[in-house]
């Protein structure tokens, strides 16, 4: 696992029970709250199986020629 993981699991563990006591409470309906728990979890199962990001690439050419590579096409004139 990566750095700061354990922390990522504890605040992922408080907001589950957070979500528990809302039900309880009848702040959020059971469903709801299933739900928010589903999302959560599989965010959390996409963090850990996600690679290092890679550094970004340097950009080719200078900023002009990127700049004027960027072509607009005229708007076609509307019919009525």
């Amino acid at each position: 696992m990566a750095e700061g993981a354990e922390s990522v699991e504890a605040l992922a563990v408080t907001a589950v029970s957070a979500l528990d006591r809302a039900v309880s409470k009848g702040v959020l309906h059971p469903n709801n709250a299933a739900r928010r728990k589903a999302r959560l979890a599989k965010r959390l199962q996409a963090v850990e199986q996600a690679p290092a990001p890679a550094p970004a690439p340097a950009p080719k050419g200078s900023p002009a020629k990127a700049a004027a590579a960027k072509t607009t096409r005229p708007k076609a004139a509307s019919k009525r």
